[in-house]
């Protein structure tokens, strides 16, 4: 990425201040080297980050009762994101906060604000706002929440959703929801968000694609007190979507993590060609034949695709579940809860269940269909290797993949993670248009269509088959009687001409 290049660049002023003033900056500063932690200032000096989670008792004034939350959730030691970000944010700074998937990034905003809100205070709404771009999503961010403050404090925490946003508001401390949610709680005048201390806007660059912009800014407007800390979090953060997150803050800390734009160095990731369409089916199979290790989350590009892939493996006598956006809440919550508890070991997912969700233990990733983007495919696989576990990640692809020019943008990122990568991948710029491969248009929103794929289900392959050439037939029909009306036409208008009178 070119965006890497302007980072490196600054990595040793971020890393280390010019002249260190004490002993403390110093091990701050070789904290941050060890553990790849990046700062840009913006005018602030950068609290040190945390030798371990005691450092939130001895030096922020935590409670006995949430360290020992802390503990019985198995988090032992901070991760990268948590030793800086959680300084950071009980300090009052706002944060830009960028690093990989799977490096507790919830755990790395809702700690600071469980420290800092203490306990309950009826001031007329909520304290701290967490904005999250799924229902699934909001839900595991309101699950640490509640898991951080039971038995630890009075705080109220509350998921906004259809049944709760009647819900007093102005008793709420924390507040979860989605932007569609709570732009419509915010035009109803049914919350004051006047009092927020503490505003999150999670996968960041998802909320601020197109079609969720209006919803942010209504949310951003309506936290408008004095107080308020705002941050963002991602695994990925186009320079785009950093212009549109700058203008929500005014002068933001910047974290970064490892390498932007690259995935988890703890996955093990690879590309299988797999020639058409049709070897895909045969190509996953095998990888399931191999033992290939589970829990297994399988991607496809839509919710027709992800249906028909879960009705081909129904008879493989694999423990199936499928999530997409097509089914009710409800029944999407039972599935991801089956796969939580180990009742399904291949769930089939779209790229819904993607981003930020957290299953502990995931084996393998399988990208059935070929991710739209890499900020996509790290956001996939990020699903594996997380909390610092190994995880594997594989990606099929066919000769249409490669030469619609998609294979070199993955390739490089698997290249930035360390993994090692064919020179012709890396190269290979595609063909497009030239070779009868249909690149992909842009939608009204600016985002990219799916490509067209042979349908997975062979009777729907065979019908849409034979509805293609019934279509053609058609076409070739209406042209040949077009052509003879128009014959016919020119045919009547020419004996219908005056002849020439005779000199």
């Amino acid at each position: 990425d070119d965006d890497d290049d302007d980072d490196d660049d600054d990595d040793d002023d971020d890393l280390a201040p010019s002249a260190p003033t004490s002993a403390e900056s110093e091990a701050a500063n070789a904290l941050r080297r060890t553990h790849r932690i990046r700062v840009t200032h913006a005018g602030h000096s950068c609290p040190p980050p945390l030798t371990s989670f005691d450092d939130v008792r001895t030096k922020h004034g935590a409670g006995p009762m949430l360290m020992k939350r802390l503990r019985e959730a198995g988090f032992v030691d901070p991760t990268p994101v948590q030793r800086q970000a959680v300084p950071i944010l009980l300090g009052r700074h706002e944060l830009l906060a960028v690093a990989p998937t799977g490096s507790g990034k919830t755990l790395a905003f809702s700690l600071p604000i469980l420290v800092a809100l203490k306990t309950r205070a009826n001031v007329g709404g909520p304290r701290a706002l967490l904005l999250s771009p799924t229902k699934e999503l909001a839900q595991q961010s309101h699950r640490i929440l509640t898991l951080l403050c039971r038995g630890t404090n009075s705080l109220r925490t509350c998921l906004l959703t259809k049944a709760t946003q009647n819900n007093e508001m102005d008793k709420v401390d924390v507040l979860v929801a989605t932007p569609l949610r709570l732009k419509s709680l915010i035009e109803k005048r049914k919350c004051n968000l006047s009092f927020v201390e503490f505003l999150v806007l999670d996968e960041a660059d998802k909320l601020f694609e197109m079609g969720f912009v209006e919803q942010v800014d209504a949310a951003v407007a309506a936290c408008d007190g004095p107080r308020v800390t705002r941050a963002l979090f991602s695994a990925t953060l186009p320079e785009t979507v950093e212009q549109l997150a700058r203008s929500v803050m005014t002068s933001p800390m910047r974290l970064t993590v490892g390498e932007r734009n690259s995935a988890n160095a703890t996955i093990a990731q690879r590309l299988l060609f797999c020639g058409r369409e049709s070897g895909k089916m045969l190509a996953l199979r095998q990888l399931i034949s191999d033992g290939i290790k589970p829990p297994i989350i399988v991607f496809t590009q839509s919710k027709d695709r992800a249906k028909q892939l879960a009705k081909q493996l129904q008879g493989d006598g694999l423990r199936l579940g499928l999530v997409h956006a097509g089914m009710s809440d409800a029944k999407r919550q039972a599935q991801v809860d089956r796969f939580r508890a180990g009742d399904a070991w291949t769930l089939v997912a779209t790229d819904l269940m993607a981003r930020g969700m957290d299953f502990v233990g995931v084996g393998t990733v399988i990208n059935y269909d070929f991710p739209a983007s890499p900020h996509a495919y790290i956001h996939r696989i990020g699903r594996s290797g997380r909390a610092g576990r190994p995880g594997a990640a594989v990606t099929l692809f066919t000769e249409e993949d490669a030469e619609r020019g998609d294979l070199r943008a993955i390739a490089n990122v698997m290249k930035n993670s360390g993994c090692n990568v064919p020179d012709w991948m890396l190269h290979h710029a595609g063909s497009g248009d030239r070779s009868g491969v249909r690149r992909r248009k842009k939608r009204k929103d600016g985002r990219e269509d799916n490509p067209r794929r042979e349908a997975i289900d062979p009777r729907v392959a065979a019908n849409a088959a034979a509805a293609a050439t019934a279509a053609a037939a058609r076409r070739r029909e209406k042209g040949r009687a077009e052509a003879k009306k128009r014959r016919a036409e020119k045919k009547a208008s020419s004996s219908e001409k005056p002849k020439p009178k005779p000199k």
